[in-house]
């Protein structure tokens, strides 16, 4: 008997610590040391930004390091532009402005970006991107390259129709777009109200016009009413394997297993436009996670455990727990400006958080040094595999790893960041031990981080 309770402690310690593998908790240092938070001018009218609505940085950190793409929403009879911000963690950043050449149908009122792998794609908040009495609008993909993006098709012609790879035309109102796989992405559909998936399958040449490839999935269990304003941005957490978004008409935010959902037939499209597939499926799994506490949501990221909501009414940064159930966690008030209106929302490679004031016409960081930055991919996933026994412990932590690299950093943190001086006895490359027997190491939770050459990665730790 006494070897069984044994057993199922051991068991229940392994869940709770691959719940807590997760726990990257880095960024409520900006709610418990809020008295550290700095806030700095990232981007602003003088750089070219009149109505910035949603921000996006460039995937791949190592070829092009922080480099910040806005989205300016622009107007009906202007289109939208971006300002692709080069180095926007440091005082030495530059920027530059692209507006493609028919930007005027391909990003008319543009409400939201997301980047893929490389490329990226905007959604339109008009009923016709061609100005007239149609209803021909829909999300828009485009080229990450500058001597394409801006340049191919500047000033537009009838070889070169701007320097787009490919256009939808099947979601005007469109409210939100968020990447999935590939070249598929869903978007937040303000004009039918409902949710779509759409896969690009192939681009076409820059500027080019044959869009027949696409497919679309229509989703029309799910219900939305479009704000009308406000954008509504949407993000998959890839990990999960869900996509969240903002409801501000709803006041909620709502989350969607995008596993989910199966074939039931075609439908007839909103314009005459030849697609490969345009058609509706069911079943979609759909909870409304956030109900209570919010007036109008619009930006919506998502950094380890942590869910990150912008509030456009209550002017205010909203950080939710994920795996307890959405709880939140607390609210980063916006000190910066009286007025502030903000927009899109998004933690950068730098651990640090980012958003849009459309108004002010500014760009922001806030900076935090209590922050523990955490690896792009240690957000998603254990990459070190480490194990912690016992978890909870009175008087040692008992720590080993799988790395295939010599851990070259440990460092331990408490729950505000703030980091921890305690020997922590190093037994080999992988393996160490740290004696938490000090009276002055109080009750509660801490953070162990590991580094090494290429990865890091920060679990849980809980002292009794």
């Amino acid at each position: 008997m006494q070897n069984q309770t044994k057993i199922m402690t051991f068991i229940i310690l392994v869940i709770a610590f691959c719940q807590d593998i997760y726990s990257q908790q880095s960024l409520d240092a900006y709610i418990f040391n809020a008295d550290s938070n700095k806030f700095v001018v990232v981007a602003n009218a003088a750089n070219s930004l009149s109505s910035p609505v949603d921000i996006d940085f460039y995937p791949d950190q190592n070829k092009r390091t922080f480099e910040l793409w806005i989205l300016n929403q622009g107007t009906v009879s202007t289109g939208g532009s971006t300002v692709i911000v080069s180095n926007a963690n440091k005082s030495t950043r530059t920027f530059k402005y692209v507006k493609d050449g028919n930007s005027w149908h391909f990003m008319s009122m543009a409400s939201a970006l997301a980047f893929g792998d490389s490329l990226w794609a905007t959604s339109a908040d008009i009923l016709d991107a061609n100005h007239s009495t149609g209803r021909y609008t829909g999300p828009t993909l485009w080229p990450s390259d500058l001597s394409i993006y801006g340049v191919v098709g500047n000033p537009s012609s009838s070889q070169y129709n701007g320097s787009h790879l490919d256009m939808v035309h099947q979601s005007p109102y469109s409210k939100g777009i968020a990447f999935e796989k590939d070249l598929v992405y869903w978007v937040l559909d303000g004009y039918e109200g409902n949710l779509k998936r759409y896969d690009y399958v192939a681009t076409h040449e820059a500027g080019g016009s044959d869009h027949s490839a696409a497919s679309v999935q229509v989703y029309n269990e799910f219900n939305f009413t479009k704000h009308s304003t406000l954008p509504s941005h949407i993000i998959i957490d890839q990990e999960r394997k869900y996509l969240y978004g903002c409801d501000p008409v709803g006041k909620r935010v709502f989350r969607v297993d995008i596993t989910t959902g199966s074939y039931q037939g075609p439908l007839n499209k909103i314009n005459n436009e030849p697609l490969a597939a345009y058609d509706e499926f069911t079943g979609l799994d759909i909870k409304d996670i956030i109900t209570t506490g919010l007036t109008s949501p619009v930006g919506i990221d998502i950094y380890g455990d942590r869910l990150i909501v912008t509030d456009n009414a209550t002017k205010e940064i909203i950080l939710y727990n994920i795996i307890d159930n959405y709880s939140e966690v607390g609210r980063i008030k916006l000190s910066y400006t009286a007025n502030p209106n903000i927009m899109g929302v998004k933690v950068g490679p730098d651990g640090q958080i980012y958003f849009a004031d459309k108004l002010n016409k500014k760009v922001m960081m806030i900076e935090n040094d209590k922050v523990m930055v955490l690896g792009a991919n240690e957000t998603l996933k254990s990459i070190i595999n480490l194990n912690a026994y016992p978890n909870p412990s009175k008087h040692e932590w008992s720590i080993n790893g799988n790395s295939s690299n010599e851990v070259l950093s440990v460092n331990l943190y408490n729950a505000f960041g703030e980091l921890i001086k305690i020997p922590i006895v190093l037994q080999n490359s992988r393996s160490f031990a740290i004696n938490i027997n000090n009276q002055d190491l109080r009750q509660g939770i801490y953070f162990l981080k590991l580094s090494t050459a290429t990865n890091s990665q920060s679990i849980r730790l809980i002292k009794e």
